[in-house]
């Protein structure tokens, strides 16, 4: 099986401590096309997680990140496609600029309680709550196939990565 790290970041806006909008793009080609998402992609050589979600927020989005914080780490297996992925998942609190269309992504401002996610991977109504609540957390997902139904899941929170 082919293995990939990347990461996925999401924009969020603050109605004082609780998260109340989250900026999604939709993704216009490549891998996970037609769905929501965060902003994100794998590292280049020598590229530290950090430094990668920075950067595919800005080609992506067209905005500098200045603040950000890592949430997630996840699992997930795509039976079909013999792909293993790992996810590293930030919540980017502060940028300059404001998001953008690209080639890649349209983004979307939503308000926290109205995410779409029936237009999104299946495990994202899983875990995307739980971050927007404050939880740090590990899982773990087995797909039959890429945007298809979740077989398999395991979801627990952690102290730390």
């Amino acid at each position: 099986m082919t293995e990939k790290i990347f990461t996925n970041c999401f924009l969020v806006r603050r109605d004082g401590e609780r998260i109340s909008e989250v900026c999604l793009g939709m993704k216009k080609r490549g891998f996970g096309n037609g769905l929501w998402n965060g902003a994100g992609g794998k590292p280049d050589v020598g590229e530290t997680l950090d430094g990668a979600a920075k950067r595919e927020v800005g080609e992506e989005f067209g905005v500098e990140v200045t603040k950000m914080e890592k949430r997630g780490e996840f699992h997930f297996v795509l039976k079909q496609e013999e792909m293993e992925a790992i996810m590293h998942a930030f919540l980017v609190s502060e940028w300059e600029g404001e998001p953008t269309e690209t080639e890649e992504m349209a983004p979307r401002w939503f308000k926290v309680e109205e995410v779409p996610y029936g237009e999104m991977w299946k495990s994202d109504r899983e875990f995307l709550p739980r971050l927007f609540a404050g939880e740090k957390i590990r899982g773990h997902y087995v797909f039959e196939k890429e945007g298809g139904e979740v077989l398999e899941s395991e979801v627990k929170v952690v102290e730390e990565f």
